[in-house]
């Protein structure tokens, strides 16, 4: 089976891997002297997807990646950095509210106590496999992988963190959307993983290590982002250039899905007019055939709809797409028997006021309204 790109999931081919080793086969791997014999290191196949860019290892995963295993603690240094990074981030959110924060990979939780000072209601994810899954500590950790959490999670937390955790993970893509999907509507994600872009510069191929699967620069870190439906808000180098640190926001919905419910308001509008003046035993017609027009009867109540007026004579006697509805010429209205007794306009531009104005000068009197309203009518 091809490798995939860990971020973009385009093909890329193993045969242009470049290998480096051999290197110890994890960071957290230890042999006993009965394993001196057999233990040889493994080869790390690196690889540069044409598609976004990540640079990433066709190696599988070590099999304690979703767990965070450091010997590190909090620094001085990196309790300050953090503390001042999560007091500028609680500025982004109501004084008088509590907002809710999530750190993913907590290792100890060290970071919690630190969010919850500066007024963060704050929870942590870590990966225990010997604890029963999702059970949770005194102190806000509870024993979770981030891609087994289940929808009830979904747009619950203002906040995420996680620091230097992605660079473990087998999909890229499925963490950041699965990251997204937490946040709620404008929430933030505070992020960092090892630079690329220093490693290379700095001639630091040793840095390579099984555990990290993928390696970012600054340009595919902001890809990442870009298509997992984040907007960058902020990229600072930290740590001596070792690091690259990202403030992130949940992407609004897109403009398509906006247009997307107008649409959807828009059948709702004419379908309660529809049932309104069936209950009132009126006959309604619709006057423009443009492609708006059918899009939306298509959409509607079809049924409760006599027929369409069009002033264009090509399309007399011709029937609409799935409303199936005949489109008859305005000459139709001359007939005070031709049962209709409402009009609704429906023709872009400047055109519907003129239109009312044309059906309230016929003889017979019928009810003419524009829809929608955009604009009053004369």
């Amino acid at each position: 089976m091809p490798f995939c790109c860990r971020l973009c999931h385009a093909a890329i081919d193993e045969d242009q891997a470049v290998k480096i080793g051999p290197f110890p086969q994890a960071a957290q791997y230890y042999p006993t002297p009965e394993e001196f014999a057999t233990e040889q290191g493994t080869m790390l196949n690196v690889v540069e997807c044409d598609g976004c860019g990540l640079t990433q290892l066709t190696n599988e995963p070590v099999d304690y990646f979703r767990q965070v295993i450091t010997a590190a603690s909090l620094s001085p240094a990196i309790r300050e950095q953090r503390l001042a990074a999560f007091s500028e981030l609680r500025k982004h959110f109501p004084e008088n509210a509590r907002p809710t924060a999530l750190e993913i990979g907590c290792g100890n939780g060290d970071n919690l106590p630190l969010l919850r000072d500066v007024g963060f209601h704050a929870m942590g994810l870590e990966c225990h496999p010997d604890l029963p899954q999702g059970q949770t500590d005194t102190d806000g950790v509870t024993n979770q992988y981030l891609l087994d959490l289940d929808d009830s999670h979904s747009g619950k937390y203002d906040l995420l963190t996680s620091f230097n955790y992605l660079e473990h993970q087998p999909d890229s893509r499925a963490f950041l959307l699965k990251c997204n999907a937490l946040l709620s509507p404008g929430g933030r994600m505070l992020l960092t993983v090892p630079n690329l872009d220093y490693l290379l510069a700095s001639r630091s191929g040793h840095e390579f290590v099984a555990d990290h699967l993928v390696y970012f620069t600054v340009n595919s870190l902001e890809t990442a982002l870009r298509i997992t439906g984040f907007q960058l808000l902020d990229l600072t180098i930290i740590n001596n250039q070792y690091d690259i640190q990202v403030l992130a926001k949940k992407r609004e919905r897109s403009p398509i899905q906006a247009a997307s419910d107008e649409v959807d308001h828009l059948v709702h509008k004419l379908n309660a007019k529809l049932r309104a003046f069936a209950a009132a035993g009126k006959t309604v017609a619709i006057w423009g055939a443009g492609h708006r027009t059918l899009a939306l009867l298509s959409l509607a109540e079809h049924h409760l709809i006599h027929c369409i007026i069009d002033s264009a004579k090509f399309k007399h006697h011709k029937f609409s797409p799935i409303s199936h509805l005949e489109i008859l010429p305005p000459e139709t209205l001359h007939d005070e028997h031709c049962g209709i007794d409402v009009i609704l306009v429906m023709v872009p531009g400047i055109y519907p006021a003129e239109v009312v104005r044309r059906i309230r000068s016929m003889p017979h009197a019928y009810h003419a309204e524009q829809f929608p309203e955009e604009e009053p009518v004369a």
